[in-house]
Order: structure tokens, then sequence, then C-alpha cells
């Protein structure tokens, strides 16, 4: 077998190395800027797995015969053309669950480190400033607050687990969620989460219809001093309207993990806005959690064109 990676999976670490030493394939690098380099690079493979390179519809198109499966290393969907996948008949596998306590965990960390103070204060006192505590940050008590957690799937219910000790009260917003969430209000729809909720946490997927699904008409209706995270999808917020949300002080904090342009380009004016904690897309990962995404993806993509049926991660188009 002979899998095709996207610029940047298999050289990054000694991971993919490893598996082909073990599992005995063959691998390549290929660049998947555009149809002719994905198309050049993936001849006489077996499968491409990619991270967050995208593979449109003209690209999918454009792959060899030889190549008979799509590995998708993550969670998301959004970079890859589901439905051109299954015109093809070309199997998509995900991995759903391979690090959501690392996501969870990230989410926590940021509302934790903005509620406090503690990312705010740590830049005024590199700028040589001492300023007394009423001034560093809104803090809340969180014992007297709710935090609402829109997306209440395993990541999503993952944080609502750790957070369940330090909130007075919990609220989730999740339309593909039929099933009671114990310690959980579920309410029918955001309005209503983000009024109540003096802390919010993103854990929605990215699609057309979650798009800018916090703009400025949603961050104007949450409580004066709230905080804002996002670990999920960039284009879940619009980030114009976030900006004038911390400039003006009606958001005390916010903290993305993600954003709409990866990476960042300098130009952002999300560098420079005050109070706006960033990490560049690492929620995702622990030491245990990379190499267990990669070798989750290999084996399952290799298994299924070995004819196998177990998988650890999840079919999104397939199997065919």
């Amino acid at each position: 077998m002979k899998l095709a990676f996207g610029q940047g999976t298999a050289s990054g670490s000694d991971w993919v190395k490893t598996l082909s030493q073990q599992l005995g394939f063959e691998y390549q690098e290929v660049n998947t800027d555009s149809v002719d380099s994905l198309a050049e690079g993936t001849q006489g493979c077996d499968a491409i797995i990619v991270a967050l390179h995208k593979l449109t519809a003209e690209k999918i198109a454009a792959l060899p015969a030889s190549v008979r499966c799509i590995g998708r290393l993550g969670v998301g969907l959004d970079n890859i053309d589901l439905d051109a996948a299954a015109a093809r008949k070309t199997p998509v596998i995900f991995q759903p669950t391979y690090a959501f306590n690392e996501v969870a965990n990230h989410a926590l960390a940021m509302l934790m480190a903005l509620h406090r103070g503690i990312f705010q204060a740590n830049n005024r006192i590199k700028n040589n400033e001492w300023i007394p505590a009423p001034k560093v940050a809104h803090i809340a008590s969180l014992q007297d607050s709710t935090l609402g957690v829109i997306g209440c799937g395993r990541i999503g219910q993952a944080l609502i687990e750790k957070a369940k000790p330090l909130f007075k009260s919990i609220i989730g917003f999740d339309p593909a969620i039929n099933t009671e969430i114990p310690g959980v209000q579920m309410v029918n729809s955001i309005d209503e989460l983000l009024k109540e909720s003096m802390f919010v946490s993103l854990h929605a997927p990215y699609m057309k219809s979650t798009h800018h699904m916090i703009g400025e008409r949603e961050l104007s209706i949450m409580p004066k001093g709230s905080i804002l995270v996002n670990v999920s999808r960039g284009g879940l917020i619009d980030e114009e309207a976030l900006v004038k949300a911390l400039e003006s002080g009606h958001l005390d904090g916010a903290g993305l993990d993600v954003f709409e342009t990866e990476p960042l380009p300098e130009s952002s004016k999300l560098r420079t806005t005050k109070n706006l904690m960033l990490t560049p897309h690492i929620a995702w990962y622990s030491q245990s959690a990379g190499p267990r995404l990669m070798e989750w993806g290999v084996r399952d993509v290799l298994s299924y064109l070995n004819g196998g049926n177990e998988l650890n991660g999840k079919y999104a188009v397939g199997p065919f």
C-alpha cells in the first residue's frame, strides 16, 4: 500500500515513519494547494490523508483512480467536499473522539485565564503597569455565574463535566441533541443562551447554517463583561464584530484557538485587539493525542483498503 499525506503532515514528526515501519506501507507527501499538484502527487497512491488541507470538488474529481479512500486527521469536515467524495464513491474517514478531552481542557483553560484576569494582568505587568484587581478584569464570581455551551457533542459534554463544580448553572444549545444532559438546562435558541450566560464556549461544527452564528447582534445581547471562547471553527464568529465588542468593553475578554483564515494574517486586527487571547489551533494537541490521531487515521484507512470493518473513527462518506 502507498499513502499520500498532505504537505507537512508526514514530515512534521516521526509518527508516519514509525507507523510505516510497523504496518508496512509506503508514503509520500503531496502538495494539495492546486488541482494539478494534487493529481500529480497522488499518482500510484491508494489513499490520501489530510489534516486541514482543502479538498474541493475539483480536486477530488482530479484524484487518480488508484486513490480509493480519504482520511481526515481530525474532527471537522468543512475542508472536504463530502458530496464530491460521495459522487466519486470515495469513503471519507474522520476521527471525532481522538482529542475531546484536550479540546475541552483548552476551552476551560482559556475561560479561567480570562475570567481571573491572568491573561490581562500578565500583559499589563509586562507593559510596566501595576494596577488594582478591579481594573484588571471583570472577574465575576463563578459560583454565581452561568456557563453557556453551544454545541453539546463529545467535546461540549466533556467541558460540561469539567465545569459543573465551578459554575452556578450550565445552559446548553444544540439542535442535534434530543436527550437530557444531566445538570444542564437545554434551551431552544442561541439568543436565550447568550442572554443568560456570562461565559460562553463554542463547540459547534462549521457549515453554511453556522457561518457567523456569533455576529454583531448576538454579541450585543451577551451580558456586559462576559467572556467568549472558540476552540471549534473560526467561521463561527464574525471577527470584525468581535473586535468591536472587545474594544468597546462590552465583552471583558475572548479566547480564540481557531480563525477564519489560518495561519492568522500578520495584518489581522485580532493580533492587536485588547483582552483577546490567541493560540494557533493547538487545542487538539497533547503528547498522547498527536500520535494517537496519526495512528488511528492511518490504521483506519489501511483497514478500509484491506477490506476490514473495524474503525477507531467514523465514516463521513461511505463505505462503498
